[in-house]
């Protein structure tokens, strides 16, 4: 691996692979120092191409920002004939204000604020339920609630946190997959287990995760795992266990009710098992919502079967692949491929 450690995956495997001359038609490459957030990579033919954080740049402005907007995404997918989980968005009260405040939406009847989210669960699908931010990403900010007190808490931290509009949806208990594809080709499938520790039978919960954050921190994986976040003591006293607790040998025990890779979930490759079907999914997703790169979040219950129960419930137009291709030198092969038939082509 190459460049500075902090530096985003992408910008340290475009240097190694530019190192190790796999980019054949790339004559230079410059990087934007403190960081390595900005990367210029410059062709023999005088064109260039910029990458920015893990965004290798081939989606447009437009197609990109619709896939960051969970509400508006799930109108899409609804419209192209996709399941989704039923959901609703509700206005925080500070952009509620400022939106009330517009002579343009005075007349606007479909406005939602949060103080009506409780009444909406119990009439539709009733607790529990996910509350997230709209458009936000890598797990951070979502809340599995089960009554009136966590939902008014979880907005409360979305409020402090200047979050304007928060998706209320309803869970689906299935296994969750990310299927990437690459103008319609398959990259990638993997399903996403949540957040565990394994026991030992003596040691204590607290001591297991300090232990795997070390682990991945020895990968270079960028988990953000923290033994106070309050959604890791809400989980474990539904369970009846806390941060203290001495799980039994081989036990394992779930931390978060979420399984994104960037909050420590495990990422286990399905890609030579998948049914057809779902990579059919992925690229009709792709198409409608006009993405080249995309990353296709499944909630299925048999990955292998054309006809199982199912859900998309998100969609991504930067799918981060850093996690994933840490995951395993097979995994990791897959992700450079994908780099160099992307890089090495002139813009």
């Amino acid at each position: 691996m190459h460049g500075p450690s902090h530096y985003p995956y992408l910008t340290r495997r475009v240097l190694h692979l530019f190192e190790q001359g796999a980019l054949t038609r790339v004559s230079s490459i410059d990087v934007e120092p403190d960081y390595g957030h900005v990367v210029r990579v410059n062709y023999d033919d005088g064109s260039h191409r910029v990458l920015y954080g893990n965004d290798l740049g081939l989606n447009t402005s437009a197609a990109a920002d619709l896939a960051k907007d969970k509400g508006h995404s799930k109108f899409l997918l609804r419209t192209i004939g996709v399941d989704v989980p039923e959901g609703r968005e509700f206005l925080l009260p500070t952009w509620a204000a400022q939106v009330r405040e517009s002579p343009r939406q005075a007349a606007n009847t479909g406005i939602r604020e949060v103080d009506q989210a409780d009444g909406y669960i119990e009439g539709s699908f009733g607790y529990p339920a996910y509350v997230k931010p709209v458009d936000g990403s890598k797990g951070i900010g979502i809340f599995k609630v089960y009554g009136r007190a966590e939902l008014r808490r979880a907005f409360e931290v979305l409020e402090e946190k200047k979050v304007r509009l928060a998706l209320v949806e309803a869970p689906v208990e299935l296994p969750d997959y990310r299927i990437v594809t690459l103008d319609g080709v398959l990259v990638s499938a993997y399903r996403r287990v949540p957040l565990s520790v394994t026991g030992d039978g003596t040691r204590s919960i607290a001591t297991l995760l300090d232990e795997l954050r070390a682990t991945f921190a020895a990968k270079g994986r960028d988990a953000r795992i923290a033994a106070d976040d309050p959604r890791i003591t809400a989980h474990l006293g539904r369970a009846g266990l806390d941060l203290r607790s001495v799980p039994g040998e081989r036990e394992v025990v779930p931390l978060l009710p979420i399984s994104n890779l960037s909050t420590g979930g495990v990422a286990e490759d399905v890609s030579d098992g998948i049914d057809e079907r779902w990579v059919e999914l992925a690229r009709h997703v792709a198409r409608n919502f006009t993405l080249r790169l995309c990353g296709l979040d499944l909630a299925c219950a048999d990955i292998t079967d054309p006809g199982a129960a199912s859900a998309v419930f998100e969609v991504n137009a930067s799918p981060g692949l850093d996690h994933y291709a840490l995951s395993g030198a097979a995994q990791r092969q897959v992700v450079d491929d994908l780099y160099v038939s992307v890089l090495d082509a002139y813009p």
